[in-house]
């Protein structure tokens, strides 16, 4: 704590030395308070240093590092701003005049802004409210330590309201008036401009309202309207001052507390006015609300509506005016004949409707206002004064129906005594209504247009505004120009006779017929007389027509269509075709022929054909030739005529059906088989449906080329062939030459005699879902030395030509049927084999299960049983034993041998699996089977039992010798040299099943044979017992299990030198022997072969102890299933 204390303390010193230093320094002060100055104004510097008297220092003004001012006893020193140039930075220094001690200040930034700044002026609001007031704010801009001075004027003085010395920038005032400030700072005082002008009102609390006069809602340009401020609530004693704001301006303030003016267009929007006293410019009420003058555009123009046009005798009718739907009119009415108009009534009463007995021509027109303002009169309405003489149309021609370009004369006629006056008459139509004229006939050409209604009226001619009623409609329907129809009895004239023609025009009537008849030289007209011939009776041929004729002026119709009346011979004409093929396509070409039978061959004739689609015109040719298409199918006939005399033929011809085919024909090839014969030769047959005519090409093509092989003229449809290849043909006939689409190709093989044989690997009789097979194709007879190619066919698919001649797959539910395969050679694709007898491949269809069938499941005592293991009906099973007890599982044979039964003595539970082929398939696990040790009776007086304890005893206890001594040596040098006999055969499906079998990670199983020296060979896989043997570790306490199968043989001992020989064996002992391990755990199978013998004393070596007989093991290990090994 001590050094802390002392460092902290010495800080303390330190920094109240330098603060205490850093406090003597000078300071630069700046008045007037801010950074930014402007040109006139006198600043003030003041060099502040607390030591001693400020007489004690010199004094001197720095900017940028230059001296510009100094002072011997002054601190304070004054500048005068003169230019921008005086912006930057200033400081100052002061010297001890009795010492070398100089103070420094602090620098301040200076601005120097050219131009005198003017103040600015924002008020809260320029309008006070009743009994408030409203702020001002003065400023000037962003500098500082301005003091404001404060102005108000009204219409006699100006006054300066406020000038004291506080920063009074922000004021509150509740006094009307032109309200402006400015800014001032410094000594001596430097003053801004002044700010603009801000007029502040004060508002009174009545009430403004604008009333209009006149007050229509609707006021039409040109019209006057004056507008009236009134101010409400008490103001009637007071002397106002106005001012307007209209749509497009605002007033001066006046007197006047109206507003008069003239309305247009632009006139229309809102008018409001306020009001203020006399006496005071800055007070004034508000905003009246706004009165919306809205200004129609048009002059409007009256409409007078009469009650009707017609006076009824004795009667009158009554006329309205009216101005749509605008309001304050009165109107003035006219009424003018044929020499004067008078203005019939003016009053100043609003009236819009009058009543009128007099005919004439009236109008009226509207006025309002002051000065009166017009409308535009109104349209004329004609009144009419009714006589009762009924007047009447009457048209002549009378006929029902008149045509466009025939002449009408309608006239007027006045019925009931009038005779004896004077009459004019008006005509009204469709589409006019005529003056009034003196005649009373109205004659015109009709036209189209001139179907309609006509009536008709008449007047005296000496009073114009008295007329009769309209006459009744006379109806004219006016139809375009007609056409005569001419109707023939018939156009064919038999051999002397005669036909009758018929002329008409539709239903109208008072026609008279004109009849022509024209042949290849003339025109004539045959008759024309003023009876009414519509039918007459001719025996010429020739072209005939005729037109109809009426009226006066004549009026014609149009001619009719033209009538060929022809004279008949009886000449039959046939129709023949070339080529007569009784099927046609599109494409092809046909001609066909006009033949004129019974006698016609001495005549010069001429032919007309008539086809689904057109009738040609007269030729001297006798045929028709063309290219048939889809739309040629139909009936197709012809007549023929001499060639001086157009008017005479013979009937048409029957028809000649042609029938064209729309698609274009596609060869058929048809082989008599595609396999030819060792030798022989096949026949190709080449049609074209059922159609006929046909000659035939034929074509060839193998790999490297495509050769026509036969192309003569004759009817090759059917050709013989002995080579291979690739065959096609076509069709042709006519002329010129039609050819058939090209048929599908057809591949011609060779067969060769060699015969193609199917092998399936593996052959077994059952195979089943999941397993391979292998099938080889295999050619026989010679077909050794030749290079072939293969192709199979099996139940689903038939593969491509490969230099395979096997097919290997994996057999599933779909592979059962028959496959078959041929070969080829690989130089000739066109010869072949034939299809090889099939082979039939049955599958399984669900995974078969191994079958464990044990001959007892109880082991008697020092016995045991047979356990078989089977897979159906199937062969060549090898098959895996397992066991499994409380601690483990064990495989215990898995060789390559087929041992389908064992013998075990050791009690568990067992199971099998059978496995096979190449990959290997396997089976499911058979069921588990308990295979049980019956228990040895405790009674007993045999002597075997002891002797077989007493050799079991002994020969394990060897057993323990010679294990304990491998371990001693090299535990890994005696498993290293008992591993080399092992027969190691795991498999990879019970790897998880053979992890489990080890109760400690780690262990290790070793499988052991130990056997007789001499009968290892004669050993049987089919009868195998195995018994445990469990070591106990020297140095752990753990335990290891061993499985041994201990053979007991005896026999006479030989003498040897290097070991005695084995002799026939008599007994086999199994048994569980536990024992002490190795330094390592190791699971071990051991088959002990105990041999009985003399012992010999061999040279170098002690005698063993004398005995009857010796047992001795000879130890052979063999590899565990170990969990190293398992994968």
């Amino acid at each position: 704590m001590g050094p802390t204390f002392l460092c902290e303390l010495g800080l303390f010193f330190l920094c109240t030395l330098l603060c205490s230093g850093h406090a003597q320094d000078a300071v630069l002060t700046v008045e007037p308070s801010s950074t930014i100055f402007f040109i006139g104004e006198t600043v003030s510097f003041k060099c502040e240093v607390k030591e001693g008297k400020h007489t004690d220092w010199e004094y001197k003004l720095i900017m940028d590092g230059q001296e510009i001012l100094n002072s011997n006893t002054n601190k304070g020193l004054s500048l005068k701003v003169a230019s921008t140039v005086q912006s930057g930075k200033y400081s100052c220094s002061a010297h001890k005049k009795t010492s070398q001690n100089t103070k420094n200040s602090n620098i301040v930034s200076v601005t120097v802004t050219a131009g005198k700044p003017r103040a600015t002026l924002t008020p809260g609001s320029t309008i006070i409210p009743v009994g408030g007031s409203v702020t001002l704010a003065c400023s000037v801009g962003s500098s500082a330590g301005w003091k404001y001075e404060w102005f108000r004027r009204d219409q006699n003085t100006d006054v300066q309201i406020r000038t004291d010395d506080q920063q009074n920038r922000v004021i509150r005032v509740s006094q009307g008036g032109i309200y402006h400030c400015r800014g001032r700072r410094g000594n001596p005082v430097y003053y801004t401009d002044k700010s603009d002008d801000v007029t502040i009102e004060i508002t009174f609390s009545n009430k403004v309202v604008v009333k209009g006069r006149p007050s229509w809602p609707q006021i039409f340009s040109g019209e006057t309207i004056s507008l009236t401020c009134e101010v409400q609530e008490g103001g009637e004693t007071t002397e106002w001052e106005y001012r307007w704001r209209g749509a497009n301006q605002t007033t001066q303030w006046t007197h006047n507390n109206y507003w008069i003016f003239r309305v247009s267009e632009s006139s229309s929007g809102d008018y409001t006015c306020k009001s203020r006293r006399r006496d005071d410019s800055y007070s004034s009420t508000e905003w009246s609300e706004a009165f919306n003058l809205s200004a129609s555009t048009g002059k409007p123009r009256a409409t007078l509506t009469p009650g009707s046009t017609i006076i009824p005798v004795g009667g009158s009718v009554t006329l309205a005016c009216s101005v749509g739907s605008s309001a304050g009119w009165k109107y003035e009415w006219f009424r003018c004949d044929q020499n004067t108009e008078v203005q019939i009534r003016t009053d100043d009463q609003q009236n819009g409707v009058i009543r009128v007995s007099q005919g004439g021509i009236y109008h009226c027109r509207g006025r309002r206002g002051n000065p009166v303002y017009y409308t535009d009169k109104s349209d004329d309405v004609t009144i009419e004064i009714t006589f009762s003489n009924k007047v009447v149309v009457k048209g002549r021609p009378s006929w029902p129906q008149i045509f466009s370009g025939e002449t009408i004369s309608l006239t007027c006629e006045v019925q009931e005594g009038g005779e004896t006056t004077e009459w004019e008459y008006r005509w009204r139509g469709p589409k006019q209504t005529t003056q009034w004229t003196h005649n009373n006939y109205w004659i015109f050409n009709v036209s189209e247009s001139s179907s309609g209604d006509y009536t008709c009226k008449s007047r005296r001619r000496d009073d114009s505004y008295s007329s009769t009623e309209w006459s009744e409609a006379f109806n004219l329907s006016a139809s375009s120009k007609p056409r005569a129809t001419l109707t023939p009895g018939s156009t064919i004239i038999p051999v002397g006779g005669s036909v009758t023609l018929a002329c008409s025009v539709g239903s109208s009537a008072g026609w008279k017929y004109e009849w022509f008849r024209r042949d290849q030289n003339t025109e004539d007209q045959i008759r024309t007389d003023d009876q009414q011939n519509g039918v007459i009776r001719v025996s010429q041929g020739g072209i005939y027509h005729c037109r109809g004729r009426r009226g006066n002026p004549v009026y014609y119709t149009d001619t009719s269509d033209d009538v060929t009346i022809e004279i008949t011979f009886s000449n039959k004409v046939v129709v023949k075709g070339r080529p007569s093929w009784p099927q046609i396509f599109s494409g092809e070409t046909i001609s066909l022929t006009c033949e004129v039978q019974e006698g016609g061959e001495t005549t010069e004739w001429e032919y007309r054909w008539r086809g689904p689609k057109q009738t040609t015109q007269w030729t001297h040719n006798n045929y028709w030739i063309f290219n048939v298409s889809e739309s040629s199918s139909g009936d197709y006939t012809c007549k023929s005529r001499r060639r001086d005399d157009s008017y005479s033929s013979t009937e048409w011809s029957e028809a000649f059906n042609l029938s064209a085919s729309t698609d274009k024909p596609r060869a058929t090839l048809t082989p008599g088989s595609t396999i030819i014969p060792v030798g022989g030769s096949v026949t190709l047959n080449c049609s074209v449906g059922s159609s006929a005519g046909w000659k035939y090409e034929w074509f060839r093509r193998d790999p490297n080329t495509e050769v026509q092989i036969r192309t003569d003229d004759q009817q090759n449809g059917v050709i013989r062939v002995s080579q291979g290849g690739i065959y096609h043909c076509r069709g042709r006939r006519g002329n010129p030459v039609y050819y058939t689409d090209t048929s599908d190709d057809v591949t011609i093989e060779i067969t060769f005699s060699n015969k193609v044989v199917v092998k399936g690997r593996p052959s077994w009789p059952q195979i089943f879902s999941g397993e391979t097979i292998s099938l080889t194709c295999e050619v026989q007879e010679g077909g050794e030395t030749t290079e072939w190619e293969y192709r199979w066919r099996g139940p689903k698919q038939t593969t491509q030509w490969t230099h395979n001649n096997y097919w290997i797959f994996r057999v599933s539910e779909s592979s059962s049927g028959d496959y078959t395969c041929k070969s080829r050679r690989r130089d000739d694709s066109y010869s072949s084999t034939e299809w090889s007898e099939a082979f039939n491949l049955s599958v399984s269809t669900g995974k078969p299960r191994a079958t464990l069938t044990p001959g007892s499941t109880i082991i008697p005592v020092g016995g045991n049983v047979t356990l078989t293991c089977s897979v159906g009906s199937s062969a060549d099973w090898k098959y895996e034993w397992f066991r499994r007890d409380q601690i483990t599982e064990v495989q215990m044979r898995t060789d390559d041998q087929q041992n389908r039964v064992i013998r075990v003595s050791q009690g568990g539970i067992y199971h099998c699996r059978g496995r096979r082929g190449n990959p290997v398939y396997y089976t499911d696990k058979s069921d588990d089977v308990t295979i049980e040790i019956t228990s040895v009776p405790r009674t007993g007086n045999s002597s075997f039992p002891a002797l077989l304890i007493v050799g079991l005893v002994c020969g394990l206890l060897l057993i323990l010798l010679l294990l304990c001594c491998c371990f001693k040596q090299s535990k890994d040098s005696c498993f290293a040299s008992t591993n080399q006999t092992i027969n190691q055969t795991i498999n990879q499906d019970e790897a998880g099943d053979s992890q489990h079998a080890s109760p400690h990670r780690g262990d290790a199983c070793l499988y052991e044979s130990v056997k007789d020296h001499d009968d290892t060979k004669n050993v049987e896989s089919g009868d195998v017992t195995y018994s445990l043997i469990e070591f106990k570790n020297i140095t752990q306490k753990d335990e290891s299990p061993l499985y041994a199968e201990v053979s007991h043989k005896r026999a006479k001992a030989k003498r040897n030198k290097e070991k005695s020989a084995s002799a026939a064996a008599e007994e086999v002992i199994y048994s569980e022997v536990k024992s002490q391990p190795a330094l390592d755990y190791s699971l071990l199978y051991a088959e002990v072969s105990h041999n009985r013998a003399k012992v010999k004393i061999h040279k170098g070596k002690s005698a063993p102890a004398a005995a009857d007989e010796a047992v001795y093991s000879e130890v052979k290990s063999k590899p565990a299933l170990s969990n190293t090994e398992i994968k």
